[in-house]
């Protein structure tokens, strides 16, 4: 790993530690309040949350050809939640390092980009299964607020996104280039005539690549079903989380509170401007959870647990990941 980008990672980790230390200080007085059971329950849980990430990313290599070990990736996708929390680009920073690696060790770009395109369509698509059960009933209910539908309706539109460019690369590749060409046409207005026709080229082959890699795969789709079943267990495991926190610190709660709070929160986690959804999925989480009836001190209470058990955990295992991979340099 470069200097550079270690000392980057260091800056950006020492600013994130002096904004929420006292958060952090403050996390650990609190589990000491809860329900032991249940606290260990939801610190368990968060630790399976990231092993399965592992083993989703083991399932996706597999479909998609690639050899890694498990252990290895498990160090790749904490790393990878440490740098999308800390810094600006969040998952997106995340996600690169993922990409990196996966180049360095023999994938092509435009495979280790497929990998992490299906990565999001799956997570995302298990989790949307969940937000229709959810929003269909605040909606019939009438509790669904217009904030919420905003940002149901940003995650729907990714989504879509995705699959299109997905299915664009296996079935109609030409209509992909050609939406490549048009898109660096206007991009390369800010790069210097003299490096344009590069720039065009390298476009056409990433695309050309990845409609290759797209269509390999659609051959042999028979590893997707371990693809779906982690991005299944993905919402299983977080909601864990959230229910072992209520049993920990409020005697409880409902199903349907359960599901709400949850989806809501991991809503705005991923529509959200900030890192890891700092800020906004705290602030969405607790109003709507009080507006289900959950006492506000209960529900910032349990917010607050949820959030820094599912922030602190990737934040100090991504850290020693961090340390691993240095001393590989996969930089």
């Amino acid at each position: 790993m470069s200097r550079l980008v270690v000392a980057l990672l260091l800056f950006f980790a020492t600013l994130f530690l002096a904004a929420h230390y006292a958060e952090g200080r403050k996390l650990l007085l609190l589990l000491r309040q809860g329900q032991p059971l249940w606290v260990m329950v939801a610190l368990g849980l968060e630790a399976l949350f990231l092993f399965n990430l592992a083993g989703f990313y083991h399932a996706l290599y597999r479909a998609m050809g690639l050899r890694e070990s498990w252990k290895r990736l498990l160090v790749l996708v904490t790393a990878s939640s440490f740098v999308g929390l800390v810094t600006p680009g969040g998952a997106l920073s995340g996600t690169a390092l993922i990409v990196a690696d996966a180049v360095k060790r023999g994938a092509t770009l435009a495979r280790a980009v497929l990998i992490s395109l299906l990565f999001y369509l799956f997570d995302y698509g298990a989790f949307v299964l969940v937000l229709i059960g959810v929003f269909g009933y605040l909606w019939l209910k009438g509790r669904l607020n217009f904030y919420e539908e905003v940002a149901a309706a940003l995650l729907l539109l990714f989504v879509v996104a995705q699959v299109l460019v997905i299915l664009a690369a296996m079935h109609r590749p030409e209509k992909l280039i050609s939406l490549a060409q048009r898109v660096v046409s206007l991009v390369l207005l800010f790069v210097p005539r003299g490096r344009r026709e590069a720039w065009r080229e390298r476009a056409v082959n990433f695309v050309l690549h990845l409609t290759e890699a797209a269509q390999w795969l659609a051959k042999r789709p028979h590893g997707l079903g371990w693809v779906v079943l982690h991005a299944l267990l993905v919402e299983v495991l977080g909601i864990g989380i959230l229910g072992a926190v209520f049993f920990a610190f409020a005697g409880g709660v409902s199903l349907g509170t359960l599901l709400i709070g949850y989806a809501v929160g991991v809503l705005f986690l991923i529509v959200s401007i900030t890192p890891s959804g700092v800020g906004f999925v705290e602030g969405a989480m607790t109003a709507t959870l009080s507006s289900l009836g959950v006492p506000p001190e209960s529900a910032v209470l349990v917010t607050f647990v949820y959030r820094g058990i599912t922030v602190w955990l990737p934040f100090l295992a991504g850290m020693v990941s961090l340390r691993w991979l240095r001393r590989e340099e996969i930089f």
